[in-house]
């Protein structure tokens, strides 16, 4: 396949492609299940390859949050540091999230499977419930739009219920770019690259709390996600813009106030 070095026709590419993915027929089945994958796959494997090789640095620092899922494919422009798909999730999905609240306890899951693969991983390893099916539908349609992004065959998933802070402290991820849902409690929190002094960033700190440690101004409110949203947020080993991750962090939870808590990695 030719591929043109023109931005516009990399981003229009890659949104023809998630759009099959969120189109509802395209729900019944992974997008880039065997039925689809001749082309689909090798256009977001050649697609994440060629988009890496492109040099050119961002004039700002900005972040895309919009009730439109074809948002998380601006994750590839220069600029773009995170971009975060707002939504609310379906009952029947939220019903079994609740449902796993209220039982108190799940076996954290990690795992490295294709979109094509992942639902069989997940009905043997989440609890029954009526609704258990809507739930894993939904995960595994964020594995299939994160798989297409990166031209990935499998993704590394982690589900987790959390009663304590997994990453309290205000961090950049040392990987190239994560997927993150928070499906119940309060989700992740991030800060705009205007306000962080990088330099205070772990070690940095001198053992002080990062409102302390002059991480970021006094009078700065952190940003915070919705339950339900999805987010892409650029690490520190992104090509070309090394060293310039999201800076973010999790939000407090206890046991009487937890969190259901999703990332995917590239693998």
């Amino acid at each position: 396949m030719l591929l043109c070095c023109n931005v516009s026709v990399l981003r229009y590419n890659t949104v023809t492609a998630l759009n099959n993915i969120i189109k509802p027929e395209a729900q019944q089945a992974p997008f880039c299940s065997a039925t689809n994958s001749s082309i689909t796959r090798q256009l977001a494997g050649d697609l994440s390859q060629h988009r890496f090789t492109l040099r050119h640095r961002p004039k700002q620092v900005v972040y895309q949050l919009d009730n439109d899922p074809l948002v998380l494919a601006n994750i590839y422009d220069a600029e773009v540091r995170l971009t975060c798909w707002q939504r609310d999730l379906d009952a029947n999905s939220l019903a079994y999230v609740n449902w796993l609240l209220e039982r108190g306890r799940l076996l954290p899951l990690r795992l490295v499977a294709s979109p094509e693969t992942l639902t069989e991983h997940l009905m043997q390893d989440l609890p029954d419930h009526p609704n258990r099916s809507d739930f894993i539908k939904d995960v595994v349609y964020l594995a299939d739009m994160f798989a297409c992004l990166f031209g990935l065959e499998e993704v590394g998933v982690r589900l987790s219920l959390l009663k304590e802070a997994m990453c309290p402290r205000f961090h950049v991820d040392r990987i190239g770019a994560r997927m993150v849902c928070t499906y119940a409690g309060s989700a992740t929190q991030w800060l705009p690259n205007e306000v962080v002094d990088r330099s205070k960033l772990g070690r940095g700190s001198n053992g002080l709390d990062d409102h302390e440690s002059g991480l970021y101004p006094a009078e700065t409110i952190p940003n915070q996600m919705r339950a339900g949203d999805v987010i892409i947020m650029k690490g520190d080993t992104w090509p070309e813009q090394e060293g310039q991750g999201l800076v973010h962090r999790s939000p407090a939870c206890t046991p009487q106030a937890p969190r259901l808590f999703l990332s995917m990695d590239v693998m």
